[in-house]
């Protein structure tokens, strides 16, 4: 058990492909099932893998400051199952007709799916993370289309709106995929609405590393935060983030890593 276990925090570490609240969901059952002695590494090595995902820097923090690290663990993996349907539920009720997307996120799939509106979807180059987000919602019976970065720049002035995941809400920015920024700022310049879909668990007191492919990009640019409970200006969620700090064994890891 412990062979396959340490397999699926080293799956998780590496994985490239899925977005971060699955990748966390998948990290919280892995640190569940191992001892206490392996934890300090174990996390280290999740986030050592995905240094901008801000989930996988709050589950660490929760299950090395627990003194039940599983009911911790579990705790936090039932809070990143239902917060993704919270936020799509919420964004969904600010989507109309025709929207540019960006990178691939889980939580930007299941709000544009319920909307039920029509997506441009950013081919998002390195990587084309864009035509995994077209696929996804084709598949749930949503008109989706692969468009090449320029063109959904252009797009984005005339778009209902614009919409992105992000891996992180820190109080100096978004955290999110290489590009991100000249669309939200496409959108904006033109007057149209750019909002990023983030749970409550990519919130956090600390201003992640955003190795390439990442950039941060400064709160204000955005219209709107939309979280599971709230949808927050720039400034309140600057404010928010602060409310989720690191714990001392993970800042003092994050100083090293900066």
């Amino acid at each position: 058990m412990g062979g396959q276990t340490w397999d699926a925090v080293r799956s998780a570490a590496s994985d490239r492909v899925s977005g971060a609240s699955e990748i966390a969901l998948r990290a919280a059952e892995a640190l569940a099932a191992l001892p206490r002695s392996d934890l300090q590494e174990a996390v280290a090595a999740l986030v050592r893998g995905h240094p901008s995902m801000a989930p996988l820097w709050r589950l660490g923090s929760e299950v090395l400051e627990a003194e039940d690290h599983v009911a911790a663990a579990t705790a936090f993996a039932r809070r990143l199952g239902t917060e993704g349907e919270a936020v799509a539920a919420r964004a969904a009720s600010l989507l109309s007709g025709t929207v540019v997307v960006y990178s691939y996120s889980g939580t930007v799939v299941a709000a544009v799916v319920a909307a039920g509106v029509r997506a441009l979807c950013a081919r998002a180059e390195p990587g084309g993370a864009g035509e995994l987000t077209a696929t996804r919602l084709t598949e749930r019976g949503i008109e989706a289309e692969v468009v090449e970065d320029e063109e959904a720049i252009e797009h984005a002035a005339r778009a209902e709106a614009v919409l992105t995941g992000a891996d992180a809400v820190g109080p100096g920015g978004v955290v999110n995929e290489v590009g991100t920024r000249r669309l939200a700022e496409a959108a904006t310049r033109a007057g149209r609405p750019a909002l990023v879909v983030a749970g409550s668990s990519k919130l956090v007191a600390a201003d992640l590393p955003a190795p390439h492919p990442f950039e941060r990009i400064p709160l204000e640019t955005f219209t709107a935060i939309v979280t599971d409970d709230e949808s927050l200006d720039p400034a309140e969620a600057s404010r928010r983030s602060m409310s989720f700090p690191l714990s001392p064994a993970l800042a003092e890891l994050l100083a090293r890593m900066s």
